[in-house]
């Protein structure tokens, strides 16, 4: 039975409440023709990653809540669509739809909803932690799975809406170890190789200035991550900090900007970095 670290589940709680009280002050502060610009969200508006944000904390106090009385079957009326391409489709629609039926109440009920979810998250202990919740993407995962997985939406999301208002916008310092030790399962759930697959195995090491070495195997048959993962030679080391490298593998860097600017550099066979931009794309 995995062992429950409390001190490390109670420091992402609190990452959870810093992103979420940094988040609110920044959102209270915006116009509503800044509410209203385009995020770095194709699909949605700052008010749409906002509203979306907002509606994922209350379906996580719902799925916590039942799920530490035993039950994490679907909410009645779920309906599971075809695949995930349509479930992110349909998921977009839905946040655009919420954000807009809260109007001016939005910015308000996010405050609310995240003061909820955190005086729920202070309420678990022990065994709480390893109840099985709903989540529409994975069936079930484990409450303190669902702690960590809120700070990624959190921490990426506030990025999407910081950077569409400046330039210079970073992921938050307190959740970037947390998203290190996320950004394994990630890449191996991101990879979409498209028409184009890699015809054998492809070697990248990310050398990062800040953190621990992460290492991503690449083949036709699916992705793997994860610290010395490579035991011989690589075929593409990207030399960047965490940062920079946590933007890439969410998809949200401009690869030719941070290369031709030195916030990245590529040594090995050439094009590999493009190419792992173009698998990494999700769903």
């Amino acid at each position: 039975m995995t062992t429950i670290d409390e001190t490390a589940i109670r420091n992402e709680v609190a990452v959870i409440g810093a992103l979420a009280r940094g988040l609110h002050e920044f959102l209270a502060g915006l116009s509503g023709d800044e509410l209203n610009a385009q995020s770095a969200c194709d699909a949605w508006t700052v008010r749409d990653v906002a509203g979306h944000l907002t509606n994922r904390a209350e379906r996580q106090i719902a799925s916590m809540t039942r799920g530490r009385t035993g039950d994490s079957d679907p909410p009645a009326g779920f309906s599971p669509p075809a695949d995930m391409m349509a479930m992110s489709a349909a998921n977009a629609d839905a946040d655009i739809e919420y954000a807009q039926s809260l109007g001016d109440a939005l910015v308000p009920t996010f405050e609310q909803r995240y003061r909820e979810l955190h005086r729920l998250l202070d309420g678990f202990s022990g065994d709480d932690w390893r109840c099985a919740c709903w989540h529409p993407r994975r069936g079930t995962m484990t409450a303190r799975e669902y702690v960590s997985q809120r700070i990624q939406e959190l921490a990426v999301h506030d990025w999407d809406i910081r950077s569409a208002l400046d330039a210079n916008a970073g992921l938050h310092p307190d959740a970037i170890p947390v998203l290190l030790g996320m950004s394994a399962h990630w890449l191996r759930a991101a990879y979409n190789p498209g028409e184009a697959p890699p015809a054998g195995e492809v070697r990248y090491r990310f050398a990062l200035t800040d953190a621990e070495a992460m290492d991503v195997l690449v083949g036709p048959d699916g992705a793997r991550a994860g610290a010395g993962l490579h035991q011989g030679e690589v075929d593409l080391t990207v030399e960047c900090d965490a940062n920079t490298y946590l933007l890439l593998a969410y998809g949200r860097l401009d690869l030719d900007a941070a290369v031709a600017s030195g916030r990245l550099r590529a040594v090995g066979t050439h094009g590999l970095l493009q190419q792992f931009a173009r698998w990494m794309v999700g769903f």
